[in-house]
């Protein structure tokens, strides 16, 4: 077998680099799941991302799903917390201090991180939105929604970033993973220049803001939607988002009648809509409840 020039070794190990990246969301993750034997150093890791374009992960690394995961679950059970917490498998990132720091911020109805949330539709069609199925880090619980629940494209972001970055970070994250990882342009191509979120949802502790975008012709056909984070990206009719039979991730029904609204008043008032998800005001509802033991 001929071996390969070394100019092709590089790009081959630059993007699996890239992958493993975007696969486990840190570069400290990646040196941790590969025994820290990796032929490069952590500075020229970062700099590789930099020269990619990847927009490096925001907030904790644990997705945003995780915590609502497990405040969907306090909601249900209305336990004390700790109880509930023992009950999360190994793989459960977040540390019982967080999920009450969170609980704690949700009472309060106070604000300690911002997200964003994607409402993606093809050409020339806003009533079908790109949904995909959650591959949550927690596979499965005794508790809860099953594993695989709908979900949109989202993620935490910065309080001081653009919009357009908090926007290409999930985009490269949860919709165009494998172009991101083949140095395209895809992700960034779909960012109009001039976007503004229709819509913020405080959930749990984020206040995340929704923005929708429509992909050109050439990308409506969704070969190109892949992640390591969402599976089985297809796009879903308004009114089957707004349907209660459907496993969605929390706050997607809110979302999806915002979204409702914003496509029947934007002509009327640009304003964004501000909206407490369901699960926040659940929460408050069994605030005594969920009182530590």
């Amino acid at each position: 077998m001929q071996e390969l020039p070394p100019q092709e070794r590089e790009r081959l190990f630059n993007k699996w680099l890239i992958s493993e990246y975007l696969k486990y969301g840190s570069v400290d993750e990646v040196y941790k799941v590969n025994d820290y034997d990796i032929p490069i150093s952590y500075m020229g890791f970062q700099r590789l991302l930099d020269k990619w374009g990847i927009v490096k992960a925001a907030g904790p690394n644990t997705r945003l799903t995780e915590a609502l995961i497990f405040l969907e679950e306090l909601s249900l059970e209305k336990i004390p917390l700790e109880r509930l917490y023992k009950r999360m498998p190994p793989n459960f990132k977040a540390s019982m201090a967080t999920m009450h720091r969170i609980l704690s911020h949700v009472r309060a109805e106070t604000i300690r991180r911002v997200g964003t949330a994607l409402v993606v539709t093809p050409f020339n069609n806003p009533s079908l939105v790109l949904v995909g199925n959650d591959v949550s880090p927690i596979v499965r619980t005794d508790v809860g929604k099953p594993y695989g629940s709908i979900t949109l494209p989202m993620g935490y972001s910065k309080r001081t970033e653009s919009h357009i970055t908090s926007i290409l970070r999930v985009l490269q994250q949860e919709v165009f993973t494998l172009p991101t990882i083949e140095g395209k342009d895809t992700a960034p191509r779909v960012i109009p220049t001039h976007t503004n979120a229709f819509m913020y949802l405080d959930i749990a502790d984020v206040r995340v803001a929704v923005y929708a975008l429509t992909l050109p012709f050439e990308l409506s056909d969704g070969k190109d939607f892949t992640s390591f984070k969402i599976e089985n990206h297809r796009f879903m009719h308004l009114g089957e988002m707004i349907d209660k039979r459907h496993n969605f991730r929390t706050g997607i029904k809110e979302i999806a009648l915002g979204y409702q609204r914003h496509l029947e008043d934007k002509a009327v008032s640009p304003r964004p809509i501000f909206e407490r998800s369901i699960l926040n005001q659940e929460l408050a509802k069994v605030a005594i409840a969920l009182s530590p033991e």
